[in-house]
């Protein structure tokens, strides 16, 4: 099921799998650091352009707000209006449109 997140940065999906390695490397020691045990100083880290969209997408979600309250209370008031409409035609369609999508997806 597509989820519609809007303001954040265009981003094609791929194929996480695949994408969304970490590359782990380290140099070969000198005799300095083997005569005295410390850790290589070359010792790196470098992500794939998927994994590093991907912890900017996640850094950017942890930011935003869990619930909006300003659309919730548009709704609140709207019920206690008694102005909020409920359309069943509508719900039925996003509910097999789920459906769908949940069966397309085994």
């Amino acid at each position: 099921m597509a989820i519609e997140i809007s303001g954040l940065p265009n981003a094609q999906p791929h194929n996480a799998a695949e994408n969304a390695q970490v590359k782990v490397t380290r140099g070969e020691p000198t005799v300095a650091q083997q005569q005295t045990g410390r850790p290589s100083p070359t010792d790196t880290v470098s992500l794939t352009d998927t994994a590093a969209l991907l912890r900017s997408l996640e850094n950017t979600l942890a930011k935003l707000p869990v619930v909006d309250p300003q659309r919730v209370e548009t709704f609140r008031q709207a019920i206690a209006e008694g102005s909020y409409k409920v359309n069943p035609e509508r719900i039925a369609e996003k509910l097999l449109r789920m459906e769908r999508e949940l069966d397309d997806g085994k």
